[in-house]
């Protein structure tokens, strides 16, 4: 809005000058049409520039709230996953401190032991990253959490469906890889896709727009532009 008000202020002090102008150097009435058309053409020109500015804005704003989420996400995984001198027993332990926090909505609590096996295993999963391996999947985390499949089922009722699964996989692998893109700038796209497990780049650009609702690409410019307000 300030640009486009700005915009105006222009224009109208143009039209004032001009008028004057006019006026005294006593143009003829074509003359004088023609610099209103020419003024008319800058008013256009102005405010279709000014809701360009704006537009732009406001994506860029988008991205940046994008971008401050992801790494806020990425800050509490750090906080809980990230520091070696915490053993899973104690990273469990700083999970549900933090599931016990208060929020905007109450949810039903899951039964104790489904919420503890949860929790351990997103902790050691995340620790232990087995999914950067492009095979790993729902029978490979069954395995992984050395249980059947019967049990595994029981304990973790929302990932029965091996595709279900695929995406919380697929999630972590995303996660993963916004924080390399973010610490090693240096790292090309190939390198990402195949350190972080994906099959191809077209799953990774998937599962990241999944996970964050801005692709890659738009993700590694936000960061971009970012470091370079900070220079």
């Amino acid at each position: 809005m300030i640009i486009i008000r700005r915009n105006i202020i222009v224009t109208a002090s143009l039209l004032l000058l001009s008028t004057q102008f006019c006026h005294a150097h006593v143009h003829t009435l074509a003359e004088a049409d023609n610099i209103i058309v020419i003024l008319v053409v800058i008013v256009i020109v102005l405010l279709v520039l000014g809701s360009i500015g704006l537009r732009q804005g406001r994506i860029i704003r988008q991205r940046n709230e994008q971008l401050r989420r992801i790494l806020n996400a990425l800050d509490d995984n750090r906080t809980i996953v990230g520091d070696g001198e915490l053993s899973l027993d104690e990273q469990v332990d700083v999970v549900k401190i933090k599931e016990l926090e208060p929020k905007t909505k109450k949810t039903k609590a899951a039964p104790k032991d489904e919420e503890a096996f949860f929790v351990k295993m997103d902790a050691r999963v995340k620790k232990e990253k087995p999914f950067t391996d492009p095979d790993f999947d729902y029978y490979a985390l069954i395995k992984f959490m050395r249980v059947s499949q019967d049990e595994f089922c029981r304990l973790v009722p929302r990932y029965t469906d091996p595709e279900r699964t695929k995406d919380y996989i697929n999630s972590l692998r995303a996660e993963y890889a916004a924080k390399l893109l973010m610490e090693h700038t240096d790292y090309s796209m190939e390198n990402i896709v195949s350190k972080c497990g994906f099959k191809d780049t077209a799953a990774f650009n998937s599962a990241f727009k999944f996970s964050f609702g801005i692709t890659p690409t738009d993700y590694m410019n936000t960061i971009s532009r970012m470091f370079k307000n900070k220079v």
